[in-house]
């Protein structure tokens, strides 16, 4: 079973096909960041036809659902949302969402909003009363609760507020690269103590200061948050997404960041402008099974590897939505 816990570049779901073709079980695409309730429903709507419409993909709700789909050679979809913005101020469109199929929530992305501060913001103040109150709901709904892109101090009370697991679905050790966009060892650590997992990310800033980071340097990714939160705890969040080389000419690439830093969704001094090379061996979802044979060069046993691959987040699933 292989899961990655982000897929932003299905913000496209025709992209459907690189996940497809590089053997992947399930999916997790980005539903919204910062679009409002009623462009969300949309988006809700577009991914159902799609779904409904296409013989090899199928909605998990369940963890059985994923299971279902490794059998049938299918793979099955998670809906993510990177960030609250879509649930506005009313906690009861989460009900909504979730009947619709959400599986996952990130609390922030990048700056404040009504939860919490996010990782690039110039405070950190913590989670909100809202925000408690999301986190609530989330428990109550089996909503996954999804730290990523999101303040320390936020993350922490949000782990404090959760009854099960917490997870980081795309986030790398600040220990091993200082970007504001990675996470503590104290955030790691308290990630683990609820159950959950941190799916490490392949975004190139995120890895270092090479822009065209190898496939062993993103290892060593895998490596310090086994060491320090143990086997169970550490997936895949690779990040794979809309504006990368080669998915979009360099002139759309450079487009999309343009926009991206003027609205405040990236600060430029943390995401460095395209072409963003994902890890050699790794460069699309197409080729992501090299990893498998990465991992156990590197002397992880069978188990493990499955472990890394997807069935930690497998576990999760099934803890928080059941089947």
């Amino acid at each position: 079973i292989v899961i990655d816990g982000v897929c932003p570049l299905l913000m496209e779901p025709g992209n459907v096909t690189y996940y497809m073709d590089g053997g992947l079980t399930a999916a997790v695409p980005t539903i919204a960041i910062r679009e409002t309730a009623e462009q969300t429903l949309r988006i809700f709507g577009r991914w159902h036809r799609f779904i409904e419409g296409h013989d090899r993909l199928r909605l998990a709700r369940k963890a059985s659902d994923i299971e279902a789909a490794k059998q049938a050679g299918d793979m099955a979809i998670v809906f993510h949302f990177q960030g609250t913005d879509a649930v506005e101020d009313d906690l009861d469109l989460l009900d909504a969402y979730k009947a619709l199929g959400l599986g996952m929530v990130q609390l922030t992305y990048n700056v404040k909003c009504r939860v919490g501060d996010g990782a690039l913001e110039r405070t950190d103040a913590g989670l909100s009363l809202f925000g408690q109150d999301l986190v609530r709901r989330c428990n109550a709904l089996n909503l996954i609760v999804d730290g990523s892109h999101t303040g320390e101090r936020t993350t922490l009370d949000a782990m404090e507020t959760c009854d099960g697991p917490f997870v980081f679905s795309h986030a790398n050790a600040k220990a091993l690269h200082p970007s504001p966009r990675n996470i503590t060892d104290d955030q790691m650590k308290a990630c683990a103590a609820t159950g959950g997992v941190v799916g490490i990310n392949g975004f190139p800033s995120f890895l270092g200061d090479d822009s065209r980071p190898s496939l062993d340097r993103f290892i060593e990714f895998i490596d310090y948050a086994v060491d320090l939160m143990g086997i169970d705890h550490v997936g895949l969040g690779i990040d794979y997404y809309m504006g990368m080389d080669p998915i979009i000419p360099a002139d759309k690439a450079r487009a999309r960041y343009d926009d991206a830093i003027k609205t405040g969704r990236w600060d430029a001094a943390v995401y460095p402008p395209p072409p963003h090379y994902f890890p050699k061996g790794i460069e699309t979802p197409v080729t992501l099974s090299n990893l498998t044979a990465g991992l156990l060069a590197r002397g992880y046993g069978d188990a493990d590897v499955r472990k890394i691959m997807g069935e930690n987040w497998l576990r999760v699933f099934r803890q928080v939505w059941g089947g």
